[in-house]
């Protein structure tokens, strides 16, 4: 994998990027990619008041298309929507699902701050992008 910092180089639309990075640096098509935000927000040791660390944002998520050798196409992922209708709803009693969730523990709500949400920064051309996934 490359060392290369991978950013974005073209806006198509708001859905389509091309990156400056393709086959010659590993990228393989359905490599998975967060568009990082530049500001971050600082986190504080409460005991000390020092700043410990800094908690990222994404823009988003984007998903390798077609990958050349020196960029490749990038698109938001497609996400599908189920339309039923009340007749199947009904009958859903009969269908077996599973979801699952994380265990919320109790905790003093006024101190909940948030974080990982996503940007309302705009995407622009040289926002950096780190690998999430790699499909091999």
């Amino acid at each position: 994998m490359t060392d290369k910092t991978i950013k974005i180089v073209k806006i198509i639309n708001e859905t389509t990027f091309v990156l400056n990075a393709g086959t010659d640096d590993g990228i393989e098509e359905g490599m998975e990619f967060k568009i990082m935000d530049s500001e971050s927000e600082p986190v504080t040791d409460p005991d000390t008041n020092q700043i410990i660390g800094y908690l990222d944002s994404s823009k988003g998520i984007i998903e390798a298309e077609v990958v050349q050798e020196k960029m490749t196409i990038a698109r938001t992922k497609l996400h599908k929507k189920v339309n039923r209708s009340p007749i199947y709803d009904a009958m859903s009693a009969f269908q077996s699902y599973e979801t699952s969730y994380r265990e919320e523990l109790n905790v003093d709500e006024t101190q909940i701050t948030g974080g990982y949400n996503r940007s309302n920064n705009p995407v622009s051309i040289g926002d950096v992008v780190v690998i999430l996934s790699d499909p091999s």
